[in-house]
């Protein structure tokens, strides 16, 4: 969840509350910000420098130049496919609005209820789309708490997102690469606990005490099918759900 790739992000919300706490979100996950408070601001700071965004977050309702109006002057100006835009919006929006949006060249819609670690892996899914092509298993944001052994010696943490191959854990402890671990957790669809044996891949040293989105990447190294066919079923059913385009 937290990405030493660090990108610039754009970020335009008319309410100040919003911008500081979607803001310490992605500062938390690595990138650089800097904020907007409506869309004639996002214009000016193309303008004046097309090159610094890497990604817009734009909200769709803004006083003076709306997310729309920022959206079709992106594209009329050619710059569609250099400046990926995210759209967010607290209302529900027809379907009119977002078929519109998507012609115009927006990447994708999501509603202000997200959780930071849904924003996170939205941002990272348009930031390094060329990694998530690769991936043989797509993965998903989630929530759930779970507890590890490493050795004789438990601990607990957080899941925060998951598919087929692994999970990222998000703990206080400091795991290092290759770090063998027995991992239990439930999916939030279910009661049944999955018990699971995995490998640290990699892991964020020294910011896991101080980072909302600190820990390890792990990669399951044995799964029953019984499990690996819940957390298929689970991945699946939620990528269905999904709002995002």
């Amino acid at each position: 969840m937290i990405t030493p790739d660090s990108k610039n992000i754009l970020l335009a919300d008319d309410s100040a509350f919003f911008r500081a706490k979607l803001g310490e979100t992605i500062s938390e996950a690595g990138h650089t910000l800097r904020f907007a408070t409506d869309g004639r601001e996002v214009i000016e700071m193309i303008e004046k420098d097309p090159d610094w965004p890497d990604l817009i977050i734009l909200d769709l309702q803004m006083p003076n130049v709306d997310g729309f109006t920022v959206v079709e002057w992106i594209k009329n100006n050619g710059l569609e496919d250099k400046l990926p835009v995210l759209i967010i919006t607290g209302a529900y929006e027809p379907q009119e609005i977002v078929d519109k949006l998507h012609l115009h060249g927006a990447k994708g819609l999501m509603s202000k209820g997200f959780t930071p670690e849904q924003i996170v892996h939205r941002i990272h899914s348009l930031l390094f789309d060329n990694h998530e092509i690769k991936r043989e298993n797509p993965r998903i944001p989630v929530s759930t708490s779970c507890e590890y052994k490493v050795k004789e010696t438990m601990y607990s943490g957080y899941i925060l997102n998951i598919s087929m191959g692994g999970v990222y854990l998000n703990t206080k402890m400091d795991l290092p690469d290759n770090t063998v671990l027995e991992l239990t957790f439930t999916l939030p669809t279910s009661t049944d606990p999955i018990n699971v044996r995995g490998l640290v891949q990699w892991h964020t040293p020294g910011s896991a005490e101080k980072n909302l989105f600190g820990g390890a990447g792990i990669c399951f190294s044995d799964l029953t099918n019984d499990d690996m066919k819940k957390i298929r079923s689970y991945v699946s059913d939620e990528l269905k759900k999904s709002i995002l385009y």
